[in-house]
């Protein structure tokens, strides 16, 4: 597995993780607890349901249970509880007088409720009271009901039962349905994001390593075109030059002279030319050492100092205190610096300066120039690849930034090109940042 290959792999990981953590498990959460709370309403809703079911069933037998036990005929009280009973929907209905102890009966009911503080409610408030309890060693929820004579005096209550679990199994199997619902819904949450999030990935991997092997199938020929275009041209110049040298010994005339000069100023061009070729061409190499990052830009100051004139840019350099170590081929990375502040001081009005920005686990390298900045129409990608440049026909080859980027990701770093973000016309300009990681410990 290659490392870009890798690089994506975990990238989709990433995506994946995103995914996971910041959308599918929240909104997962949230319509759980949405069927959480729908669930507790439900079950107070069916809960009140129940209580008024039974409600509506003493309002039935109310009055004829009230009649017979104001009659005191209580073979009819027992005709009334009986009929409640064959129902089905109560489990137990009896008639108590005010001393809660029992008339009638049906069902399972509980003999003697003298010493019950809710029948001694009912008969103090007059009101309708209800509770679970338990009667006859089985869960039911009883509802006492208050009964008047015409007077509106209570003479009794009768209490009616109901077995708990026709509340827990009502409420019971709408849970199973709206948990089940939500077990689906998450699964194939999960599928779709599983199989969707690898089929992208794949298909992305896919791409880029494809587009990948075309980028260096086609950098493997634009080399090996390079590297035998620059050997060719490299003998025949030699001796160009030397012959227009030879000639300017012997013609000393004024026209002679700036004729030969312009020759050898296209010689000394396309000799420059020839060394780019010859630099961009060359194959990587995967042997680094340690080295001080200072010494380095040090010496692609001194380096770029031999092209300058006195007259030139000033270039100012800027190092931290503290000793900044990189993993680096030493005379490649220096080319790269050379070719950056090469760049900067040709499109320099007045000034280049260098500074050293350093993190934990990277460093960079900017390089900013006053210049105009860069085109608008032109990205950072096309900058970067081979034989693009902005310079005028005949001023530049096209292939610094793209050698410099080939030899920074090689490092395993980064170029980054942008404009200087200023309202002032004195610091605008092109920034140029090389990102590079520190290395550890100490030379």
């Amino acid at each position: 597995m290659t490392k870009r290959y890798r690089a994506w792999f975990l990238q989709g990981d990433s995506v994946q993780r995103t995914l996971t953590f910041y959308v599918m498990l929240p909104l997962l959460a949230l319509s759980g607890i949405a069927i959480g709370i729908g669930l507790e309403r439900a079950a107070e809703f069916q809960d009140q349901r129940l209580r008024d079911d039974l409600e509506l069933v003493g309002r039935a037998i109310h009055v004829p249970v009230s009649d017979a036990l104001i009659r005191g005929d209580i073979s009819a009280v027992q005709a009334g509880l009986d009929s409640v009973f064959e129902i089905g929907r109560v489990y137990g209905a009896s008639v108590y007088d005010t001393e809660g102890n029992i008339v009638a009966s049906a069902g399972v009911t509980e003999r003697d409720l003298s010493e019950s503080l809710l029948a001694e409610q009912v008969i103090l408030t007059g009101e309708t009271q209800d509770s679970y309890r338990e009667v006859a060693g089985r869960d039911v929820f009883s509802q006492f009901v208050p009964i008047n004579d015409r007077g509106d005096r209570i003479i009794g209550f009768m209490q009616l039962n109901r077995r708990a679990q026709d509340f827990d199994n009502a409420f019971t199997q709408l849970a199973r349905i709206a948990w089940g619902t939500w077990l689906v819904l998450a699964a194939a949450t999960v599928a779709i994001l599983v199989f969707g999030h690898y089929r992208g990935v794949n298909r992305y991997v896919t791409q880029k390593l494809e587009q990948q092997r075309r980028e260096q199938e086609k950098m493997v020929a634009i080399g090996q075109v390079s590297s035998g275009v620059a050997h060719e041209l490299g003998a025949p110049l030699t001796v160009i030059d030397g012959r227009a040298k030879q000639l300017m010994t012997r013609h000393s005339d004024e026209d002679s002279q700036r004729q030969l000069n312009a020759i050898r100023g296209q010689v000394q061009r396309l000799t420059k030319m020839v060394k780019q070729l010859l630099a961009f061409s060359r194959t990587p190499v995967s042997e680094k050492q340690r080295q001080s990052l200072r010494g380095i830009i040090e010496q692609a100051c001194q380096s770029i100092s031999y092209e300058q004139s006195l007259q030139g840019p000033e270039l100012t350099v800027t190092l931290p205190a503290e000793e900044v170590l990189v993993e680096a081929d030493n005379q490649r990375l220096e080319l790269a610096l050379v070719n950056i502040l090469r760049n900067a001081l040709q499109a320099a009005k007045s000034r280049v300066d260098v500074c050293v920005v350093t993190e934990t686990n990277t460093v960079t390298v900017n390089v900013r120039d006053d210049g105009e900045g860069l085109p608008e129409h032109v990205t950072q990608e096309e900058l970067l690849k081979p034989f693009t440049t902005t310079k005028q026909i005949g001023e530049g080859t096209g292939l610094g930034l793209a050698l410099v980027s080939y030899i920074v990701a090689d490092h395993q770093g980064q170029l980054r090109l942008a404009n200087a973000s200023s309202t002032n016309a004195k610091h605008r300009g092109c920034i140029a940042s090389l990102l590079l990681p520190r290395a550890k410990g100490r030379l």
